[in-house]
């Protein structure tokens, strides 16, 4: 479906040319998870270890991801949108003011980005709230071969999805820009990919080999970016 969507309006990627997507293993049949979500959990089960309560704070979050950390006793878990109904918090990423400096521990910022008009601001606050020390996944759709494109005055949906890849995208990111805004924003960044998890692990969890999960931490030492 989406991939016919794209070709309809002409655009210039297939699935295959995005960094993390398994278009073809997307969708647990039994839990409904995304690719993407799985590869959240990967992360978090082995480097989020019990060891003491953890403030967590989720943007955009999805039933799965959200069923199964709920449910670990060491994480104070809150989910946080916009548009979306039901979550514990209604917030402008890029404009928090009922979060305190250094609210949460860990956030997860998944396909957020490319929605607002101003990702610096969203990254500001993003720094702004995570506690010195604390860590974060900051994830978009990603071509890493591509060109990074943004327009934010485009309002036609047909042009949005020919060049952002959805009608309500407004950019698309290449992973030297998306790298390149993090860090401007005062965040060290490590990438994790296959070679942390081992193949096995991807494959069995449906994840593309090539996918990539971004991880931003606060230094310690803070400095306001």
């Amino acid at each position: 479906m989406l991939g016919r969507t794209l070709a309809k309006h002409n655009f210039p990627y297939s699935l295959d040319d995005f960094e993390t997507l398994n278009h073809r293993r997307y969708l647990c049949p039994v839990c409904g998870s995304t690719d993407r979500d799985r590869l959240y959990k990967l992360y978090i089960d082995r480097f989020l270890e019990p060891d003491g309560l953890r403030r967590v704070v989720d943007f955009a979050p999805t039933a799965a991801l959200t069923a199964s950390l709920r449910i670990r006793g060491d994480l104070q878990y809150r989910t946080a949108d916009l548009m979306m109904p039901g979550v514990d918090d209604v917030v402008d990423i890029t404009d928090m003011p009922n979060y305190a400096d250094g609210a949460f521990d860990f956030f997860i910022c998944s396909h957020v980005l490319e929605h607002v008009s101003d990702d610096g601001r969203a990254l500001n606050e993003l720094y702004r709230i995570l506690a010195p020390g604390g860590r974060g996944i900051v994830m978009t759709p990603v071509t890493p071969n591509g060109s990074f494109d943004e327009d934010p005055t485009v309002t036609d949906e047909g042009e949005r999805w020919r060049r952002f890849a959805q009608g309500d995208h407004l950019r698309l990111y290449d992973r030297a820009t998306l790298c390149s805004r993090i860090r401007q924003h005062g965040f060290e960044l490590f990438t994790v990919d296959q070679l942390t998890f081992g193949q096995e692990a991807f494959s069995r969890h449906g994840i593309a080999l090539g996918s990539v999960l971004y991880v931003v931490q606060k230094p310690e030492a803070d400095s306001a970016p």
